[in-house]
């Protein structure tokens, strides 16, 4: 191969990479380390750590930098809130802070990247998204809690089940990995073996937040995500249910609210509700921060609903 050759095979594994590569690979390519020096002094290619480099043409994304963070050094692999962020979990929209975990050797210290350590890997623990190393979903969600709060671990965890990972493979991950200390596996099985998470999964962090206030006050235990059969034949599920009253709470989000084709679609179900004897409460986002005014709520219609039916 000649070197304009060698050239191209580069900049064909960049393109993979986000546009980022290492002096190792192009060296395994044929391009000699002198060459990849010789380009960087003339602006062709940028070092962004010890060994790595990003083609100049090359977009300056958050995924391009968290490819080049995880090609440092050390076998590292994007973890934590960034892994959440390439699994697209509820509640870590993208950008993140960089960071990655090492599982041997070592790594250059840099401050725009968080580092954790990470010893006895396991394959079945990591995978590839968008071709950037990563955790994968159930050993990310395990770890996020060294970082975030319990909630927004949760967060996850919910939107995690709603999209049909096994609940069986969650809960034996985070045992097999659970390690004493900030390790964040803790917090994990601590919600998994709350009570209050028995039965169907919310729709959404409002949802469970609502529910959680309920919980604080002595109420009847609600549903979450009732089915009610309509007249029309449809099944519709209520977010937040007492069957024993027909009445339930409508988390009221612009995800699933908004828009005129929502709003008609939310009035021909509220008829056919009404139809089937059920009565249904919007909370919006605003009133769901009054937790007084939340549980007061309930307790009204509850107590109304309770002496009609009586």
């Amino acid at each position: 191969m000649i070197e304009g050759e060698n050239w191209a095979a580069v900049g064909e594994l960049a393109s993979a990479q986000h546009g980022v590569f290492t002096g190792r690979q192009a060296v395994n390519v044929g391009l000699s380390r002198g060459i990849v020096g010789r380009l960087v002094q003339r602006g062709a290619v940028e070092r962004l750590h010890p060994g790595v480099f990003r083609f100049a043409g090359a977009p300056r994304t958050w995924r391009s930098r968290l490819m080049a963070a995880t090609l440092a050094g050390g076998e590292s692999h994007a973890s934590h809130r960034a892994a959440a962020c390439l699994h697209q979990l509820d509640g870590f929209d993208e950008p993140q802070p960089i960071e990655v975990t090492v599982t041997r050797g070592r790594y250059p210290t840099r401050g725009d990247v968080i580092v954790h350590r990470w010893t006895g890997p396991d394959p079945q623990d990591y995978t590839h998204v968008d071709s950037i190393a990563t955790s994968g979903v159930a050993s990310t969600l395990a770890r996020l809690g060294a970082v975030v709060p319990r909630t927004q671990v949760e967060q996850a965890l919910d939107d995690a089940l709603r999209r049909g990972y096994s609940l069986k493979w969650i809960e034996q991950t985070v045992e097999r990995l659970h390690r004493p200390g900030p390790s964040g596996t803790g917090v994990l099985l601590r919600l998994l073996r709350d009570p209050r998470r028995l039965g169907a999964t919310p729709d959404s962090i409002f949802e469970r937040m609502t529910a959680r206030i309920l919980d604080t006050a002595d109420l009847p235990p609600p549903a979450l995500q009732h089915p009610v059969r309509l007249p029309n034949g449809q099944t519709a599920r209520i977010d937040i249910a007492w069957p024993s009253v027909k009445w339930g709470i409508e988390c009221h989000s612009r995800k699933y609210h908004f828009g005129a084709a929502y709003t008609a679609a939310d009035h021909d179900r509220d008829h056919q509700l009404t139809m089937a004897g059920w009565q249904v409460t919007y909370l919006t986002w605003h009133q769901l921060q009054d937790s007084d005014y939340v549980v007061e709520l309930a307790r009204s219609m509850l107590d109304q609903r309770g002496r009609r039916s009586a």
